[in-house]
């Protein structure tokens, strides 16, 4: 991924979980708010909870994996985007992980599943 598609700075994701509109699943929960930045941005928030940090790390990889495959379907929105994984998602694959996170851009309309 891009780097000019990352979420870093903390006033951004406060921003996100305080104004926007969100998505769950059993194992995910999307953030989403719009922005003026000329295109979307994508952070992870992945908890202790989850697991230890090759866990936390892992799923950080295989969530950057999935939104590079979605990138240019989704370059023509405004976007910033939270994911917080739950800790149902540790011992799930990179499928899973991309068939919940595709299913949740279907319901904000950002994608056609």
């Amino acid at each position: 991924m891009k780097p000019v598609h990352r979420l870093k700075e903390n006033r951004d994701f406060r921003r996100t979980f305080s104004r926007g509109k969100s998505f769950a699943s059993p194992r995910l929960v999307l953030y989403w708010t719009p922005t003026r930045n000329g295109t979307f941005r994508v952070g992870f928030s992945v908890s202790k909870k989850v697991g230890n940090a090759v866990v936390r790390n892992r799923m950080k990889r295989l969530l950057r994996e999935c939104f590079t495959q979605y990138e240019p379907s989704l370059s023509q929105y405004r976007v910033d985007f939270v994911v917080v994984c739950r800790p149902a998602a540790a011992t799930c694959s990179l499928q899973e992980l991309d068939r919940d996170l595709q299913r949740l851009l279907a319901k904000g309309n950002f994608m056609v599943s």
